[in-house]
């Protein structure tokens, strides 16, 4: 009796259903009891209730009269017949004069108190006093109290017989098979012969008939597999041997094919020094080529200016000679003298304005050749750069409207040279302002700034007319322009490329874009 006490109270399954039932059946019993005595509660409460209409009804008016004549004698055996009625533990009268009477002891809590007005009706409605009844809840109380207690402990003697008894049918017919079923895997051995399992009851077909089924079942297989296992281990002993030998021929293999990569290595390294001479070579050949491009563009833009200045200076010393040849003449009028005197002026206007021409020629090369990266890095707001941009942009090439818009996160910093990153988007956008919208009604810029992990994309699109692409592979090349009849010099976007170039980042040209026209993107580090 002992040892089944004590195999069922060490079973785990057993203890988690007895404390399962025990927990749900302490709630049943606790939501029952407390709507059992919300109940009770309820119901003392609607008697008092009664007792108090029962007094409005039947005493107010005579109590009223009493107080009216002060007949003493009868309040206070009104007022003890009052204090009779159940749960009435105090009663009083003050009428209109401040006199009292009263029958029991006043409490402050654990009481439901009412007042009543007294009210003499002789003809008319006259107020003559105030009557107070307190009924004590401190029986009601006791009694629930009580009722709790007897309610709970039946509740908990029936839970613990009804758990009792659940857990000795539970150690009967499934924790006593489950401790045998676990005997009997512990003692499983293939080395030992095979016996079947076989609970310890009456042959009847249910759970643990299948169980031992399943169990002797596959113990058999277990067995029938181990014997092939062994038989694949000699297997596996004679392929090792093959393995072995077959790793002998393998090794000879490698070793000859090591030699050939070997050599083979040593011919594309003669190869790859070869092509690395010839790349050198087109590479100087190249730099040769755009220099030579670059000193004829610049030799054209500035030629041409100059080639104006010599001209009108030439034109300048014959109207001088011409002016002094007047001068010293007997027949020299006004009207000669000025007009070789304005012609001089137009010449002198001439000269001034070319060699304002060639000055600007020379600031633009000296942008793109100029080592402005060496202008210190700062950390700035680019929402603020490209507001600034943007509108002196506008107040340039005004009168021309151009819708331009700007989507960035306006906290966002940058830490880069801002000179440089100025130039190349103002450069950007100003190239658009001359080329993009020559027939378009509505010219819209849109800058779109996407911030990455090592990167910052600031992308320029417009709706403006698409580049040509044999145009646009020359983009960036200095001096290559469409507009040089209009006195451009092809130096702009080539800045660009220069200026985000110093400061590591890159420019790319992308041919449609969102709005219609074409876009640019300009990625610097953030």
């Amino acid at each position: 009796m002992l040892i089944f006490i004590r195999q069922l109270l060490q079973s785990p399954i057993a203890r988690k259903l007895t404390l399962s039932i025990v927990v749900f059946s302490s709630l049943i019993t606790i939501v029952t009891t407390a709507y059992q005595l919300i109940s009770d509660y309820q119901e003392d409460v609607n008697r008092i209730d009664r007792v108090f209409s029962s007094i409005e009804a039947v005493n107010l008016e005579v109590l009223a009269s009493s107080v009216w004549v002060i007949d003493e004698d009868l309040i206070n055996t009104q007022l003890y017949g009052l204090s009779q009625l159940p749960d009435i533990k105090y009663i009083s009268i003050r009428d209109d004069s401040n006199q009292e009477w009263h029958f029991g002891e006043y409490q402050k809590t654990a009481v439901i108190e009412k007042q009543f007005p007294l009210i003499y009706t002789n003809n008319e409605n006259i107020p003559v006093g105030t009557l107070t009844v307190q009924a004590d809840l401190n029986a009601i109380y006791d009694r629930l109290y009580n009722k709790t207690i007897l309610i709970l402990l039946s509740n908990a003697i029936k839970t613990f017989f009804v758990a009792g008894f659940i857990l000795f049918l539970v150690w009967f017919n499934v924790t006593k098979h489950l401790r045998q079923l676990s005997q009997y895997c512990d003692e499983i051995s293939l080395d030992n012969p095979f016996t079947p399992l076989n609970f310890n009851r009456k042959p009847q077909r249910d759970e643990f008939s299948l169980v031992a089924e399943a169990v002797n079942t596959m113990q058999q297989q277990i067995r029938g597999s181990y014997q092939d296992l062994q038989q694949s281990k000699v297997d596996l002993m004679h392929a090792v041997e093959d393995r072995d030998r077959l790793l002998l021929l393998e090794r000879s293999y490698k070793d000859e094919l090591a030699r050939q990569v070997k050599e083979q290595t040593r011919e594309l390294e003669q190869s790859l020094q070869m092509l690395k001479r010839t790349q050198q070579v087109l590479i100087e050949k190249e730099k040769m080529a755009a220099l030579g491009g670059l000193v004829s563009g610049v030799a054209h833009e500035i030629n041409t200016p100059i080639g104006i200045c010599l001209t009108a200076a030439s034109s300048q010393l014959a109207y001088v000679e011409d002016l002094i040849k007047l001068i010293h003449s007997d027949h020299a009028t006004l009207e000669q003298i000025n007009g070789i005197l304005e012609q001089y002026q137009k010449s002198s206007q001439l000269i001034v304005s070319n060699i304002t021409r060639a000055s600007y020629l020379i600031q633009q090369f000296k942008s793109i050749a100029a080592e402005q990266s060496q202008e210190k890095y700062t950390l700035f707001n680019l929402n603020h750069q490209l507001r600034d941009i943007t509108d002196s942009t506008i107040m340039i090439f005004s009168p021309q409207k151009v819708e331009i818009t700007v989507n960035i996160d306006e906290q966002l910093q940058v830490y880069t040279n801002a000179s440089l990153l100025s130039q190349a988007i103002n450069n950007v956008i100003s190239n658009a302002f001359l080329h993009a919208f020559k027939d378009t009604s509505q010219a819209k810029i849109c800058i779109n700034v996407i911030t990455k992990p090592d990167t910052i994309d600031i992308e320029i699109q417009n709706n403006g007319a698409l580049i040509p692409s044999d145009i646009a592979e020359h983009i960036f090349e200095p001096f290559f322009t469409t507009a040089r009849h209009k006195g451009g010099v092809g130096l702009g976007l080539a800045a660009a490329f220069n200026a985000i170039t110093q400061i590591k980042g890159s420019i790319r040209y992308v041919a449609m874009s969102p709005l219609g026209g074409p876009m640019f993107v300009i990625s610097v580090p953030r």
